[in-house]
C-alpha cells in the first residue's frame, strides 16, 4: 500500500483467491453459467469467460469464431470425465493432485487443453517417479507428447543407470531406431565399452529370428577398437543362432582387416587407443591421501598426504588435482551422485571423524556432517545412494558398530553392528551386498575371514574364507568375482600373493602374484582390468617399509600383470574410485 495526502493505492493479497472461490461457488450452484460441457455420461456447468481465460483450447471454442459460440451444450472428446472433472477443478481453484495412476491421463488432457501449468506439474512429478523399470517408457511418453524437460531428464535417466535398464522388460522392447539412438549417446554411464556391446546383443537375441537382420545397425555405434578382440570371440562362439554367429563373424571379419587396431598391450603399457570412449565411460582413478615415506627413511619419516591424482586409464596419464582439506591415510572413499566422499582416517595420531566431498565438476572439496566417532583403517562403500562405515580403530579400541550416512538426511546414524571386529581390511559393494574380507583381528592377527552383509535386510554371512590370512589388503570387484590382492601378514611381510573370489561358486582360487609384494595398496577395476595402486614393501628385518609409486595392472583375459604409468607421488593407505 502506498500513500500520498491526496491518493491511496491498495494491492489486495488476497482478491486473486478470494475471486477464484466465488467463481468455484458460482460453477457449483450453477448460477450465472453459460455453457454446458458433455463429456461422455457427464455434464459440468461452467462459465465461458472463466474457460477462455484459462485454456487455450477454450479461447479458440469461444473466440475464434467456431461454432461452439453460440451453442450453450459443448461435446467435450478425447478425455474421460473423471479426468475433466480434475482439470475444471484447477480452472476454478489453481489446486490439483498429481498421483501415479493419474498423472499420463492428466498431462494428456492438460495438453489438449493448453494448460500448460498442470503439464509442468505432471512432469516435475513424473521425473520424481523415475527408475530403471519405467524410465524408457516415460522417456516414450515424453517424446510423444512433445514434453521436452521430462524426454531430456528421461533420457539423462537411461544414459546414468543404463545398465541397470538393460536388465527391465522395457529395455528388451525398445523399437531399433530407439535402441540405436540410445547406444550411440556419449552419457552412457558405463565401466566398459564390452558392456555396449552386451546390451546391444541382449536387444537383438531376445528375439533372434525377427531382429538378426538388424545386427550391423545396432552394433554400428558399438566402439570396437577399445573392446578386447578375445571378449568379442568369447561372445560369438557363445552365440547359439547359426545365421547371427555367421553374420558377427563377419563383422569381426571387417573389423580385423580395417585400419581400427584391437586393445592390446605393447612395451608394458597399454596402447593407445585410436578412438576415445565415451565422455561419461569410467575411465578416471582418483587416488586420494594415504600416506608417504621415502626409501631409507625412518618409521617416524612417514607423512599423510592431502594430494589428488588422477590417472586416464585411456590416456595413460596422470594429472593433479586440487587437495585435500584435511591430510588421511587409513579412510575410507565412496561415489555418491557423481561425487568423492573420503571419510574418517587418520594423521599425525589423530584420527578423524570428519568427512569431505569432492565435486570433479567445480574441483572443489567441502566439509559435510561428522561420523558419529572417530574412525581409521575402516571399511566405507555406497549402497542404494546411501554410505556404509563399517569398523576399524576408533580410538584405543576397535569399533563394533555400522554407520550410514543419508544424503537426503544429511546426516550419520548407527544402523547395525559388525560380525567381526576388525581394522584394516578389505570392503566392497557389489550388486546389493556388502563384502568384508581379511584384516587384523582384536588379537593383532591377521584374518582370512570373509563376510557379506545385507544393507536392507541387516543380516550376516559367512563365507568361504580366503586361503592367506592377511591385513592392509586392497580388494576390488570385476566380472563376478571379487580380488584380493597383496596385503601383509607376520609370517610373508608384504605379499605379492593373488586371490579371486568367486561370488557365485564361493570359492577362492589362487591367480598369478604381483611383481612387488604390496600392504597398504589399493585397487579398483575399469575397461576389464584390475588395477592394484601403490602401497609399500618389505626393505629388511629392521628398517622402515618405502611406500610405492607404481601401478600393476591386471587383464583377466590374458591371465598376466603389467606395469602401467606411475603416480607422481608413492604413497600407501590411500584410496582410491572411478568415475
Amino acid at each position: 500500500m502506498t500513500t500520498r495526502e491526496d491518493v491511496l493505492r491498495y494491492t489486495s493479497d488476497s482478491h486473486a483467491k478470494t475471486l477464484l472461490r466465488g467463481l468455484y461457488r458460482l460453477r457449483l450452484t450453477h448460477e450465472l453459467h453459460d455453457i454446458w460441457l458433455c463429456v461422455g455420461s457427464q455434464r459440468f456447468a461452467a462459465h465461458r469467460n472463466v474457460l477462455a481465460a484459462a485454456s487455450d483450447y477454450f479461447n479458440a471454442m469461444f473466440l475464434g469464431g467456431l461454432s461452439e459460440v453460440d451453442q450453450d451444450r459443448v461435446e467435450i472428446h478425447g478425455i474421460s470425465a473423471d479426468v475433466f472433472k480434475i482439470l475444471l477443478e484447477f480452472i476454478y481453484t489453481g489446486d490439483i493432485e498429481v498421483t501415479e495412476s493419474n498423472c499420463q491421463d492428466v498431462l494428456m488432457a492438460s495438453d489438449m487443453l493448453g494448460l500448460s501449468d498442470v503439464v509442468d506439474a505432471c512432469c516435475t512429478f513424473l521425473k520424481q517417479q523415475l527408475h530403471p523399470s519405467n524410465c524408457v517408457g516415460i522417456f516414450l511418453f515424453a517424446e510423444s507428447h512433445n514434453c521436452i524437460s521430462l524426454s531430456q531428464a528421461s533420457e539423462n535417466y537411461i544414459h546414468a543407470h543404463f545398465m541397470a535398464v538393460t536388465e527391465e522388460e522395457e529395455y528388451i522392447d525398445l523399437t531399433k531406431d530407439i535402441l540405436v539412438r540410445l547406444l550411440q549417446s556419449e552419457n552412457l554411464i558405463i565401466d566398459n565399452e564390452l558392456q555396449v556391446f552386451e546390451a546391444a546383443m541382449k536387444w537383438i537375441e531376445h528375439d533372434v529370428s525377427q531382429r538378426r537382420r538388424y545386427v550391423f545397425d545396432v552394433l554400428a555405434p558399438v566402439r570396437f577398437p577399445i573392446v578386447s578382440l578375445k571378449q568379442l570371440h568369447s561372445h560369438i562362439e557363445r552365440c547359439g543362432d547359426l545365421s547371427l554367429k555367421i553374420a558377427l563373424r563377419k563383422l569381426m571379419q571387417d573389423f580385423c582387416g580395417s585400419q581400427w587396431q584391437p586393445y592390446e598391450r605393447r612395451v608394458g603399457r597399454l596402447k593407445p587407443y585410436l578412438l576415445q570412449p565415451r565422455k561419461c565411460a569410467r575411465k578416471n582413478m582418483y587416488v586420494i591421501g594415504g600416506y608417504s615415506r621415502d626409501k631409507g627413511g625412518r618409521w617416524s619419516d612417514s607423512r599423510s598426504l592431502s594430494t589428488v591424482e588422477c590417472f586416464n586409464s585411456f590416456q595413460q596419464q596422470w594429472t593433479k588435482l586440487t587437495c585435500l582439506r584435511h591430510p588421511r591415510s587409513g579412510h575410507g572413499i565412496a561415489v555418491l551422485d557423481g561425487c568423492i566422499y573420503v571419510i574418517g582416517g587418520e594423521s599425525d595420531s589423530l584420527i578423524f571423524d570428519n568427512t569431505e566431498c569432492f565435486n570433479p565438476a567445480t574441483q572443489k572439496w567441502t566439509m559435510i556432517p561428522s561420523m558419529t566417532v572417530p574412525r581409521c583403517g575402516l571399511g566405507v562403500c555406497a549402497c542404494d545412494n546411501k554410505i556404509y562405515a563399517f569398523g576399524g580403530w576408533i580410538g584405543s579400541q576397535i569399533g563394533d558398530t555400522v554407520e550410514r550416512f543419508d544424503p537426503e538426511l544429511n546426516r550419520w546414524i548407527q544402523v547395525d553392528r559388525v560380525r567381526t571386529l576388525r581394522f584394516a581390511m578389505g570392503v566392497i559393494e557389489y550388486k546389493g551386498l556388502v563384502y568384508v574380507v581379511g584384516g587384523m583381528s582384536e588379537l593383532g592377527t591377521e584374518m582370512n575371514r570373509t563376510e557379506s552383509y545385507n544393507p536392507v535386510t541387516q543380516e550376516w554371512c559367512q563365507l568361504s574364507t580366503m586361503l592367506t590370512s592377511r591385513a592392509y589388503i586392497a580388494l576390488a570387484a570385476l566380472d563376478g568375482c571379487l580380488y584380493a590382492v597383496g596385503g601383509w601378514n607376520e609370517d610373508g611381510g608384504a605379499l605379492s600373493m593373488v586371490e579371486k573370489y568367486s561370488i557365485e561358486e564361493d570359492s577362492w582360487t589362487v591367480i598369478p602374484s604381483l611383481s612387488t609384494g604390496r600392504a597398504g595398496a589399493t585397487a579398483t577395476a575399469v575397461n576389464g582390468l584390475l588395477y592394484v595402486i601403490g602401497g609399500r614393501t618389505s626393505n629388511g628385518q629392521f628398517s622402515a617399509p618405502a611406500t610405492l609409486e607404481t601401478v600393476e595392472c591386471y587383464d583377466p583375459q590374458t591371465d598376466d600383470w603389467f606395469y602401467v604409468e606411475p603416480m607422481p607421488t608413492s604413497r600407501c593407505e590411500a584410496t582410491v574410485v572411478v568415475l
